[in-house]
């Protein structure tokens, strides 16, 4: 693969950014490594037989500076075959057609790569506040599985180990008191190339923990854009004793007055003595709410549940599901985690599309028609952490 001008400049950037004078003490690299193997059987249009290999790696920098500041930094490398760079590459054609960039993933004759800037911010925290701005994770709500207030970084829960993407911003937050935090933040337009900064988002946020209950609200205005007088979005999570947690967005927009809700319920829950571990969440998702609009779901109620089992203090089991109820459709999800020696993780994890006459949003056939799909689909993954 040829490395690229831009590719050097990124990596000499974000790991020699902090000028040494500055530094306290010495800065600190971490991350970790992952090799997949994917297997499956192909559906409708897909091959019978599908495979993909992957090596991927987070690399992370934190260097702490003087004056309770902080510089983050963190690198994605990829390298990819099979089904993995077929979705590299589709994912590559949509944000093209969309944005009319050019795209940062590098094809070879035997595999596809890319490197993607993950975090790139400074933090600083005086006694009572923390404030941070660059490339930064800006997260919102309890909710355990789907998270309707964390519509910045939509989640997939048949897509567990993605990391959340992070936005371009600054955030602030205040604590007043030790359960009390006040919070505004303000993010670019989610257009990079949007000159006029139609779509800019600025909000506030407010935060109490008590004992026994926790609540959060959120208020955020998007600036006028596509709609012209711009777009509210109202969220609030609660979460209680014995695992509850409650969630709601309601996303304001003249163009669509209606269908604006998405609203998750759930609760998770240990048994015998730790070895046990239940979850399980309800998602309400409007037709024009945020959540349906970034993850593209297609009906208005989901379920998800999973039960992981600890046989020991190395080795776990897992059994989750993901239904729509509407279509009927689900996938259930099979894993198996071993930790082979510190630092070094083996994980499986199976999933099997099923769903009325073979369609449903989460059947072997997700369109209903005789597109792509999937009848099984299997990962082994080996876990480097360094």
């Amino acid at each position: 693969m040829r490395i690229t001008k831009l590719t050097v400049i990124l990596m000499a950037g974000l790991f020699l950014a902090p000028a040494p004078c500055f530094l306290q003490g010495e800065p600190v690299i971490s991350g970790y490594l992952d090799s997949s193997v994917s297997l499956g059987a192909g559906a409708g249009s897909s091959p019978a037989f599908l495979y993909g290999i992957e090596e991927y790696a987070n690399i992370r920098l934190q260097a702490r500076l003087r004056e309770g500041a902080a510089f983050y930094g963190s690198l994605n490398l990829l390298a990819v075959s099979g089904t993995y760079a077929e979705a590299a590459r589709n994912a590559a054609l949509r944000d093209a057609a969309v944005w009319g960039a050019s795209s940062a993933l590098t094809a070879g004759a035997n595999y596809a790569a890319a490197l993607e800037l993950e975090r790139l911010y400074v933090k600083i925290s005086p006694e009572t506040a923390d404030f941070q701005a660059g490339l930064i994770r800006t997260a919102f709500g309890y909710g355990y599985v789907f998270g309707p207030m964390d519509f910045l970084n939509p989640r997939n829960p048949l897509l567990p180990d993605s990391r959340p993407r992070a936005v371009l911003g600054a955030d602030l937050a205040y604590y007043p008191a030790a359960d009390l935090k006040l919070q505004g933040f303000t993010a670019a337009a989610g257009n990079p190339f949007a000159g006029s900064g139609a779509g800019t988002l600025g909000g506030l946020a407010g935060e109490y923990h008590g004992e026994w209950l926790s609540l959060q609200g959120l208020y955020v205005f998007e600036s006028p854009g596509p709609a012209p007088r711009g777009i509210h979005r109202f969220g609030l999570s609660v979460k209680a004793e014995l695992g509850l947690a409650a969630e709601l967005l309601y996303t304001c927009d003249p163009r669509t007055p209606e269908g604006g809700l998405a609203a998750s319920a759930g609760f998770d829950y240990s048994l015998l003595d730790g070895k046990l571990y239940v979850l399980a969440e309800y998602l309400y998702s409007g037709d024009r709410s945020s959540t349906a609009a970034s993850l593209g779901f297609r009906g208005n109620h989901y379920l998800f549940a999973q039960g992981r089992y600890r046989l020991s203090d190395y080795t776990s089991l897992g059994l989750g599901c993901m239904a729509a109820p509407e279509d009927p459709s689900f996938t259930p999800v099979i894993t198996a985690e071993h930790e082979l020696f510190q630092g070094l993780t083996l994980n499986l994890t199976c999933q099997i599309p099923l769903g009325s006459s073979g369609n449903g949003e989460f059947g072997p056939l997700p369109s209903g028609a005789a597109g792509p799909g999937r009848y099984f689909y299997s990962t082994v993954k080996v876990r480097l952490r360094f």
